[in-house]
């Protein structure tokens, strides 16, 4: 008898690991695991896609980047090409939308403080009149800060 409940307190054991391990939605226990780090190229994609999402949730960009069905990125930046390579960025398109995105990447030559600006410019499809235009500058020490890894446990 004692063995069948060591026994199934181990099978319980096992499931629940289980569970938090390959639940992608359960993210608690990704935060006990000290060693999970992004690359460069997902830390800037991050960085830039919450810049945004804030802006978003402060109000800050139009009602029209709600419908973005397109976005064109024009890397002229030396820069953020070689670190983000193929990386999506993270804003939200959507299908039917009626306007589009041109995000230019431009170098900040700074000895001290290098970096990238993102321009973007929203567009209207139809019509192709420039609707909305905002300018944001990521260092490259913004890539190395603890808000832009996932979170490590504090001990």
């Amino acid at each position: 008898m004692v063995y069948r409940i060591i026994g199934l307190c181990i099978l319980l054991a096992a499931g629940s690991i289980s569970f938090f391990i390959f639940n992608p939605n359960f993210n608690s226990f990704s935060r006990l695991l000290p060693c999970v780090q992004q690359t460069p190229a997902e830390q800037l994609a991050a960085l830039i896609g919450s810049d945004f999402a804030k802006l978003q949730k402060e109000k800050q960009l139009p009602k029209a980047w709600n419908s973005i069905a397109s976005i064109e990125i024009r890397m002229n930046s030396t820069l953020a090409k070689a670190i983000l390579g193929n990386q999506a960025i993270g804003i939200q398109r959507i299908q039917d939308g009626k306007h589009f995105l041109e995000l230019d990447f431009i170098d900040l030559p700074d000895e001290e403080s290098p970096g990238i600006i993102v321009q973007a410019s929203l567009f209207n499809i139809k019509s192709k009149n420039k609707i909305f235009e905002i300018g944001r500058t990521y260092t490259i020490s913004e890539l190395n800060r603890k808000g832009t890894n996932k979170k490590e446990p504090e001990l």
